[in-house]
């Protein structure tokens, strides 16, 4: 490497010092020419009193045999001044002239001299040393035989992640949307396709692993970097264009996934009502073509996905406001190729609505407020079942009010709907507080026409399992509530819009 470095090193100042020298060359030869029109000045002058023009004082001047000047000297003779005319500016000349050849014989000894060229060379560094001096500010490290990956180069950020019905996907900022009062028209999420609504709204981190989970029950996998970031006005790209969708494919439910935990599970929901519990390590690798992960019945699809321990407790609800609560150990851990076991007795063209996990550490925090509360006449502390309804009504409801039951049953009310108006959403919250012991979170609306409502949980009441709830957001010309999102209020600074 030192060999190639002196190598290159050489060929510079080589190829600089034949430069420098063909420059002084060209101008000794014209100084040369100057001062023989100096010392021959009135029969310059005389020549060029006789010529018509340039070109023809020019090649006068060439002619005149006594003078021998090339066609350059002579042009260069006819573009002095008068003032350059005087003794003082031919000694200039000829002390440049001698200037120029002691430049010239140097030039040509350090290129025949390759020693020479070597005590320039370290001569140099010397110079470069001094100049800059300053200690190296990065730090080099041994990466062995790894290489570069795209990854390394990406910061692990917090982003915001939406995916449509007709499975278009974009990630935004965090900061992209403001928080807004209970009650609100919102903020559009942008710009969305004819007849096409928001069904996920999810916050993650850039070197994530996004689980995808079709309808027809098979997962695919991508990093969340991998989906262009939008503004909030885009509408994003397709899916087909990330993940090998087959014809008439929807991806119904993402999971972001840090890593890949060996006590942690995937619980799985369907439409019709079957549950399933497999281990997140089942889907540490997914080929590009995606892979089973729930064996579906004929007309059911699947539709929800959650993240879960074994001693967290798992909430459904169906689109009737029936609820279940039970623990996730009393499910068993199955592989990917099978249906899993019916979550609820459902009614007559009644269908499942939505899943929430309560994490078990968060549990033993919020019992122990609870109680507390409890002494204190109250007992309508944390954590909730926030219910959000198709008509844009929303409640909490303390999770105390609602016992543990098994799966298979019928269920407990959990609210009272609307006539031609179904549950939409429903989510476990209170496991971030404030210090008066009220939510911290918030909880983003969707409507069918895709405007957005970011709004605090503190804002919406506390009622019983048969209340109907507040309006959360207005639908004079929404349609219907599509989808909710529970997000943290670190997300951004609380600011009104």
């Amino acid at each position: 490497m030192l060999q190639v470095f002196l190598d290159f090193r050489c060929s510079v100042i080589e190829r600089r010092a034949r430069f420098k020298l063909s420059q002084a060359l060209e101008r000794k030869h014209i100084i040369e020419g100057i001062i023989v029109g100096l010392d021959n000045l009135d029969a310059i002058i005389n020549i060029i009193k006789e010529t018509s023009g340039n070109r023809a004082a020019t090649a006068a001047l060439v002619k005149g045999m006594k003078f021998g000047l090339s066609e350059k000297q002579a042009e260069a003779l006819l573009d002095i001044t008068l003032r350059k005319l005087t003794l003082l500016e031919r000694k200039r000349f000829v002390d440049e002239a001698e200037s120029l050849s002691g430049q010239i014989s140097k030039l040509n000894e350090l290129l025949s001299s390759t020693k020479l060229m070597f005590q320039l060379i370290e001569q140099e560094a010397i110079e470069l040393k001094t100049r800059f001096g300053t200690p190296r500010c990065t730090l080099l490290e041994d990466a062995g035989c790894s290489q570069l990956e795209e990854i390394d180069v990406i910061p692990n950020e917090e982003m915001l992640l939406t995916l449509s019905e007709k499975g278009y996907v974009k990630r935004m900022k965090p900061n992209t949307f403001n928080l807004q009062h209970r009650g609100t028209i919102g903020k559009s999420v942008g710009k969305m396709r004819v007849n096409d609504t928001l069904s996920e709204f999810i916050v993650c981190h850039m070197h994530d692993h996004i689980l995808y989970f079709s309808d027809q029950g098979i997962v695919y996998s991508a990093r969340a970097y991998r989906i262009p970031e939008c503004s909030r006005t885009a509408a994003g790209i397709p899916l087909v264009q990330l993940l090998s969708l087959s014809e008439g494919e929807r991806i119904t439910s993402i999971i972001p996934v840090s890593e890949f935990a060996e006590d942690q599970y995937l619980i799985m929901l369907t439409v019709n009502g079957y549950i399933k519990k497999v281990s997140l390590n089942a889907f540490s690798a997914i080929r590009a073509p995606g892979i089973i992960a729930i064996q579906l019945v004929p007309g059911d699809e699947l539709k929800w996905v959650r993240r879960c321990a074994d001693d967290d407790l798992v909430a459904t609800a169906s689109q009737n406001g029936m609820v279940i609560v039970n623990s996730c150990n009393k499910l068993r851990a199955l592989g990917r190729r099978t249906k899993g076991v019916i979550s609820m007795k459902l009614k007559e063209r009644d269908k499942m609505a939505s899943m929430d996990i309560i994490p078990a550490p968060m549990q033993k925090d919020l019992q122990k407020l609870s109680e507390s509360l409890r002494g204190r006449g109250k007992d309508i502390g944390p954590p909730w079942l926030l219910f959000v309804s198709e008509s844009g009504h929303g409640k909490r409801v303390p999770l105390s009010a609602f016992r543990l039951s098994s799966f298979r049953r019928v269920g407990l009310l959990g609210c009272k709907l609307l006539p031609d108006y179904r549950l939409a959403a429903v989510f476990v919250v209170g496991f971030s507080l404030s210090e008066d012991g009220e939510s911290d979170e918030q909880v983003v609306l969707v409507s069918q026409s895709g405007t957005v409502n970011r709004i605090k949980v503190r804002d919406i009441s506390i009622q019983s399992r048969t209340g109907r709830g507040v309006i959360l957001m207005r639908l004079d010309y929404a349609g219907k509530i599509q989808s909710a999102s529970l997000i943290s209020a670190s997300v951004d600074e609380v600011s009104s819009d």
